[in-house]
Parts: C-alpha cells; sequence; structure tokens
C-alpha cells in the first residue's frame, strides 16, 4: 500500500516565518549574560564578578553538549508534523522531557565533581572559587528544567511554532534579568540573588511551557488519549530519537574540538593575536546567531518535507534558506568590513590589538559567506535525522581543517590559521552535499507521479 502524500510549498515568507524568531531568540541569549554581568559587577566586589563568569563558563560548556535536545526533537517533531500525525509528535515531547528530565538530574548528581574539576582547571583565587561555589550550586538546581526547556523550543520550532519559541525563550531571558535585579538590589543577596533569578525563571516557563504545549494538543484530555496511542515505550522510536540525539552530540563536540583549537592556536600566538581573535570571533557570533535561524528554518521545513512525503518541499526549502543565507552572509559581511574598525576601536584600546584586529577583518568578515551551507545543511541533516551522516561529515570536515592547519600555518602564521577556519565551512558545505545528495532517494520513494517528475 502506498504511503500517503500531504503536498505544500514552500514560500520565501515560510522560511522567514521561522528563521526570524529563532534568530531574535538566539538574540537574546548574550543579553541575558550581559545584564547578570552588570548586576554583580555593580556589587563593586572583583571576585564576586570573577566567580559569576567562571560559572557562567562551567554552564555554557555543560549546556552546549545537551543542546542535541533541542535539534533532535525539532527534526523529529517536523516529521511527525508533515505526517499529520498527532500521536508521535506527543511521543516526542513525552519522550524528550523524560529524557532531558534525567539528563539534567544527572547533572545534579555530577554537580560536586564538576565544580572541583572546573577549579583545578582555571586556577582562579581562593576568593573567586568561593563566589563560583555559592553561584555553581544554587544554579545548579536549574539544570534539569533549563534542559526541558532545550526540549520544548524544539518541539514548537518542530510544529512551526517560531513565535511561541521567542515569546518563552524572551520571557525567560527578561523574567530572569528582572528577578535577579530585585533579588541582589532589593534583598540584599548578592551573587546568589542572580543564581536564584535562574532557577526561578528557568522553572517558571518551563511550566508555562509544558501547558502552553498541553493546550496546543487539545488539552489535558487530548493528550491522554494521543499518549496511549503513541506507545511511548515503542523500541524503534526510542532507538531512533537515541541514535540521533548521540550523534548530534559527537557533531557538536567535534565543532567544539575544532574552535577551542582555534582558540588555542591564538593564545600561544601571542596576547596581540589572543585579544585580536576574541574580538573577531564576536563578528561570527553575531552572524552565527541568524544563519542558526536559517539552519531552524531548514530543520523544520526539510523534516515536515519528509514526513509529508513530498519532495518538492524539500528542495525548496533548501534552495530558499541557502539563497536567503547568501544574501543576509553578503550583506553582513559588507557591514562588518564597513563597521568593523570603528567597533574594534569600541572595543579595545590598545594600539597594538586595534591595528592587529584591523588586518584580520577581512577573513572573519567573508567567514559567513563561507558558512552559509555549513548552517543551512546542518539544519536539513537533523530535519531528515541524518544523525550519522551528520557526524562523519563534520569528522571528516574537522580532518580537512587540521590538514589545512598543518600546511599554512607554517607558511602563513595567524593567516593560515583563518585558512584553516575558513576551509572548515568550506568542507562541511561540500561534504555535507555530497551526503545528502547520496542520502536522498532512500529518503523519498517516488511512487507519486508529480514527485517523481519534481
Amino acid at each position: 500500500m502506498t504511503a500517503k502524500t500531504y503536498p505544500f510549498d514552500v514560500r520565501h515568507k515560510d522560511v522567514w516565518y521561522i528563521a526570524l524568531p529563532t534568530a531574535l531568540a538566539f538574540v537574546t541569549e548574550p543579553l541575558l549574560g550581559i545584564a547578570d554581568t552588570t548586576i554583580v559587577g555593580r556589587l563593586g566586589e572583583v571576585d564576586l564578578l570573577g566567580g559569576l563568569l567562571l560559572g557562567g563558563l562551567v554552564f555554557d560548556f555543560m549546556f552546549a553538549f545537551f543542546y542535541f535536545l533541542r535539534m533532535s526533537v525539532t527534526g523529529l517533531t517536523a516529521q511527525a508534523f508533515g505526517a499529520r500525525d498527532e500521536a508521535k509528535q506527543t511521543a516526542q515531547l513525552a519522550r524528550g522531557l523524560v529524557i532531558g528530565l534525567a539528563a539534567g538530574l544527572l547533572i545534579l548528581l555530577l554537580g560536586g565533581p564538576l565544580a572541583q574539576f572546573a577549579k583545578v582547571v582555571y586556577g582562579a583565587s581562593d576568593a573567586v572559587n568561593a563566589a563560583f561555589d555559592q553561584y555553581f550550586f544554587i544554579r545548579l538546581f536549574a539544570a534539569p528544567f533549563a534542559l526541558m526547556n532545550f526540549v520544548l523550543a524544539g518541539w514548537f520550532l518542530g510544529r512551526g511554532q517560531s513565535i511561541t519559541a521567542l515569546v518563552l525563550q524572551a520571557g525567560l531571558n527578561i523574567t530572569n534579568i528582572i528577578v535577579s535585579y530585585v533579588l541582589v538590589f532589593q534583598f540584599d543577596m548578592g551573587i546568589a540573588g542572580v543564581a536564584w533569578g535562574t532557577v526561578a525563571a528557568t522553572v517558571i516557563f518551563m511550566t508555562i511551557g509544558v501547558f502552553v504545549a498541553i493546550h496546543t494538543l487539545g488539552g489535558f484530555s487530548q493528550l491522554a488519549r494521543r499518549l496511549d496511542e503513541a506507545n511511548l515505550l515503542d523500541k524503534a522510536e526510542i532507538k531512533k530519537m537515541l541514535s540521533l540525539s548521540s550523534n548530534i552530540l559527537l557533531r557538536s563536540v567535534t565543532i567544539n574540538a575544532v574552535f577551542s583549537f582555534f582558540a588555542r592556536e591564538g593564545a600561544q600566538a601571542g596576547d596581540a593575536i589572543l585579544a585580536t581573535n576574541g574580538i573577531l570571533l564576536h563578528f561570527l557570533m553575531v552572524a552565527a546567531f541568524f544563519l542558526d535561524g536559517l539552519a531552524a528554518a531548514s530543520e523544520q521545513l526539510c523534516g515536515k518535507a519528509i514526513g509529508a512525503r513530498w519532495k518538492p518541499a524539500f528542495f525548496s526549502a533548501i534552495k530558499l534558506s541557502s539563497l536567503w543565507g547568501f544574501i543576509l552572509s553578503g550583506c553582513l559581511t559588507v557591514i562588518f568590513i564597513l563597521t568593523g574598525p570603528m567597533i574594534i576601536d569600541f572595543m579595545s584600546t590598545s594600539d597594538v590589538v586595534r591595528q592587529t584586529a584591523r588586518d584580520f577583518l577581512w577573513l572573519a568578515a567573508l567567514a559567513p559567506v563561507f558558512g552559509v551551507l555549513a548552517f543551512v545543511l546542518d539544519g536539513v541533516f537533523a530535519g531528515a535525522a541524518m544523525g550519522k551522516d551528520m557526524r562523519n561529515g563534520m569528522m571528516l570536515s574537522a580532518v580537512a581543517f587540521f590538514a589545512i592547519w598543518a600546511i599554512a600555518v607554517p607558511l602563513w602564521g595567524i593567516y593560515g590559521l583563518w585558512l584553516a577556519l575558513h576551509g572548515f565551512f568550506i568542507a562541511r558545505s561540500v561534504i555535507f552535499l555530497w551526503l545528502l545528495m547520496r542520502r536522498v532517494p532512500s529518503l523519498f520513494e517516488e511512487d507519486h507521479p508529480e514527485q517523481a517528475a519534481a
């Protein structure tokens, strides 16, 4: 029996309906860090600020490894959404929340060893370590709820409800800032107030997110019925989610390894290069916010197309996401080149750093253009649940990065290091395209006449 298809068109506005709110949600993340730093900085105690920054680094590092929850839930939910399978959509949410809760509880249990390891690695003063302990062991209580929020964001994105995801994320961050400010300055709780502000906001918006999801599914009665239909303990579905999640995790570890190595090489080249790379990587971070939005669009739309068994929409999503990616990255490149010198001067008062950053500015400005397809195809692979291919492609790209580094750095120094980073983006694009073309026939059975023609 031929499986049913659900034809649909992908338009420019469909891409931006997902990409823009997602990009705005990403932009709110560093604003929260800036606000927390400002709140603690106003207390005038350097050790408290050091403890906050150290704690923030540790949590950013830990949560980066669990970002697979958001990506895997988005892709699998998008496929169920495209297939118009409400029971499977409900099951993806429930399984994701259980995994997020379990992972968060594991972080809680390992909190002591993690804190000790971080203090040994960073080697901060006793005063900073004391502030770090105070912040870390309070904020640790938010871990299960934070990971469940990853799942909720992924689930809403998978259903194309990007504005809902944006409102929840922005609401969480704004509430975090307000509660932290009140606890610190009205109740004199110091750095503990910032930590409790994060816990409170995370718990509140996880709870709100769950209730919004239940309302989206038709209320508690419909939720119970769909959970009963879904068979949450389906071994094949659980294996599919765990396989995709583990492969996305390995992909993330590989990316972090490349950028950590890039940072280490810059540090070993001297203080001026370290500071320069730190400034220029902020340009890449800004570009990444917008390109991640387009990656989310390609993930949702491609996953939906696979669930709907409609190949024309799959390729339309890739083409339109890539088109807008190149337009956007080209604009960002021009903006970076024109405004870069002014931004560099604002971020540093050192004449040496300013001049060095200007010398390398064009390399940082071009990175978004070379990275477009890498970002978009990341989303495509997650939406298509091609976890193994994503993992292998990223590892091959990392090999290309280190090969270029080994050849280019002895010849051109730090220019060679930036060349290796560009090569990493290009290798990801080429390798992922090759893997995608090999897998497309198995993603769609061309039994519909219009689909076969397309």
